[in-house]
């Protein structure tokens, strides 16, 4: 994910390779960065961030090892730095118990349709956030799709079960239309190139029509019709709905269990 932002960063918006430090461990992953004419380091311990006159951080490592990472910043980071955190599962009072109450946080909850400019980005910055602050988080990650700016943390667990999870779910169900069109008759190809531009020019339907998605499904569905005898199906008993809705459920307790 912190690739896909770069990428984004770095052709949607003037920030330039120059403004940029990165820290990658990994030796390949440091090598294709290198590529792109960016300064990248091991480790932390590299970074002089007074000469680099580093302002902002971006945390896009994973959970387990996210604690280790901010010990090691606190002891080369001052309070005029501010920190963005894309880390799954970690609130602000994470963040403060390690650095401290003036330091200041930005949970953001982006999606892995970033890597194409086409991300939906969550954005809840703590009380210590400057304007200044925040607008450049919201350049940033405006580079890279659109963005909600969250007015209670609680909503994150939401977010990232529905946005930060969701393109799974849609996955899931391609994949399902893809094998129902194997099964009835269709090659893989074929039925491949139908279901994904299906679900393509579907969503991009719903995106730019003033109708609600309610009201776009009554309109393709003629009483009688393939599509009614289908919905009924889907519809029976609010099975879809209920399914949906129970793993949505399922993925707000497990974010909200990752962050107590």
């Amino acid at each position: 994910m912190g690739t896909a932002i770069l990428d984004g960063m770095l052709k949607n918006s003037d920030i330039t390779n120059k403004n940029l430090f990165i820290i990658e461990p990994n030796l390949k992953q440091k090598l294709n960065l290198e590529k792109k004419q960016l300064k990248v380091f091991n480790n932390l311990s590299e970074v002089n961030i007074s000469k680099t006159k580093i302002n902002a951080i971006l945390l896009a490592v994973k959970p387990q090892i996210v604690k280790t990472v901010i010990l090691e910043l606190k002891n080369i980071m001052s309070n005029n730095i501010f920190i963005i955190s894309i880390v799954a599962g970690k609130n602000i009072r994470f963040y403060k118990n390690l650095l401290g109450n003036q330091t200041s946080i930005i949970r953001v909850m982006p999606n892995i349709p970033a890597s194409y400019s086409k991300g939906v980005t969550a954005i809840y910055p703590c009380k210590k956030t400057t304007i200044t602050n925040l607008n450049l988080t919201r350049k940033l990650f405006l580079s890279v799709g659109k963005i909600i700016i969250l007015k209670s943390e609680s909503k994150m667990d939401i977010v990232t079960a529905i946005s930060g999870s969701g393109p799974a779910y849609v996955f899931l169900f391609i994949e399902s239309m893809i094998k129902s069109a194997i099964r009835a008759g269709l090659d893989k190809k074929t039925a491949n190139l139908l279901v994904i531009e299906t679900l393509l020019g579907a969503s991009y339907l719903a995106s730019i029509s003033e109708k609600s998605p309610e009201v776009l499904r009554k309109d393709v569905t003629s009483p009688g019709g393939t599509t009614e005898a289908a919905l009924k199906v889907l519809n029976n008993k609010n099975s879809l709905y209920n399914i949906i809705n129970k793993a949505i459920m399922s993925a707000i307790k497990r974010s909200i269990k990752l962050s107590s």
